[in-house]
């Protein structure tokens, strides 16, 4: 909330200084993009607030555009990471599945050895309690 009433005691003023700039600048004045001939070859006539805008607009998007450029390595590493966090993360349920078909393949096997009557449980705290008691971190 803060944030925007900075944003509105910033921005308002400078939206009444750009209004007041447009409107006092209205006339229009020759540009020329030929310096040393005299008879310009490429010449028009606009309002100055108009070409001021659009330079500021163009400089804007340069700016945006080399800034965008400049950081591409940046986003390089990004999706890198996010690619390898994918595959860490799908190597890591692969793991959990195999481990957990191991255990049901060793409980299943200490099961037929001690035979029907003594069968150990396969889920829950009961396969921890065989091991003895264990000792809170």
């Amino acid at each position: 909330m803060i944030l925007k009433i900075i944003s509105f005691l910033i921005l308002a003023p400078l939206a009444v200084l750009l209004v007041v700039f447009c409107v006092a600048n209205r006339e229009a004045i020759d540009v020329s993009f030929d310096p040393i001939g005299t008879m310009p070859q490429f010449a028009f006539q606009a309002p100055l607030f108009v070409l001021l805008l659009c330079s500021l607009i163009v400089g804007l998007l340069l700016g945006g555009f080399g800034t965008w450029m400049s950081q591409g390595h940046h986003r390089t590493k990004a999706a890198n990471r996010r690619r390898e966090i994918e595959n860490l993360r799908h190597e890591l349920e692969l793991s959990n599945e195999r481990m957990r078909r191991l255990r049901e393949e060793r409980d299943r096997e200490l099961a037929a050895a001690q035979g029907p009557a003594l069968a150990a449980p396969t889920q829950g705290h009961g396969a921890r309690a065989l091991a003895g008691p264990s000792v809170a971190a």
